[in-house]
């Protein structure tokens, strides 16, 4: 799943405004970002298989390290455990937005678990996998992408508050650029190895989850000034 993930990553926002919907972006897809990594290292396999599946050309062989159940879990505690001992001055709710943290990480499992075919373990290699597979069908998998997206960005938009207002302009350049990154994906060539594969989602997760937190950024005093004038 690709959209999915970041439509959990505005719902949580919603859940808890003192957390960046960057810092949401980075927690939602840990685990693909932590997987570009570990093939590079040679830690986890996959290999392109062209029509694999009807979606994607990817053969996941094992990665329990990053895409496991039990790693799931792990990298929740260990994402929320780091981001409440990050220094903050504002420690409203801090262990709330590190439940939530860990929550966005977690939730990339069950969503996975939904596309991919019986390859996700629930421990190591060797333990049993999970996987609807709605890989191998396009249209199933299209409309559960864009529901939970669809669902979330539904939430971010309308629970707004003055402090976290929605910048339309900023939001549609980065809901354009998702979308238009998995259209790309469903329609464009094969990828040429799995090191441009591992390579570009290192480089695009982090890149979107900075584009995210300036979509996301919370009223200055002066907008906040303004809004309190303009409602008199």
């Amino acid at each position: 799943m690709f959209l999915g993930h970041y439509g959990v990553a505005f719902a949580l926002k919603r859940a808890e405004p003192k957390l960046s919907l960057g810092t949401l972006f980075v927690a939602v897809q840990l685990a693909d970002l932590l997987w570009g990594i570990f093939i590079l290292l040679g830690w986890e396999h996959a290999r392109i298989v062209p029509d694999y599946t009807a979606v994607t050309p990817l053969e996941f062989l094992d990665y329990p390290i990053s895409h496991s159940l039990i790693a799931a879990l792990v990298w929740g505690v260990v994402a929320a455990a780091l981001y409440y001992s990050w220094p903050t001055r504002d420690t409203t709710r801090h262990w709330q937005a590190a439940v939530i943290v860990g929550v966005a990480v977690f939730s990339h499992y069950p969503l996975d678990v939904l596309v991919h075919v019986a390859d996700l373990p629930i421990g190591g290699n060797d333990s049993p996998k999970l996987g609807l597979g709605l890989w191998n069908n396009p249209t199933a998998t299209m409309v559960a992408e864009l529901l939970v997206f669809g669902i979330g960005l539904v939430l971010y938009l309308t629970l707004r508050s003055h402090r976290h207002p929605v910048r339309f302009f900023r939001l549609a350049i980065l809901v354009v650029l998702l979308v238009g990154t998995y259209l790309a994906s469903l329609y464009g060539p094969l990828p040429p190895s799995m090191t441009v594969v591992a390579v570009s989602g290192i480089v695009f997760i982090p890149a979107t989850a900075a584009l995210a937190a300036w979509a996301d950024r919370r009223a200055t005093p002066q907008e906040l000034e303004a809004q309190r004038l303009s409602a008199r």
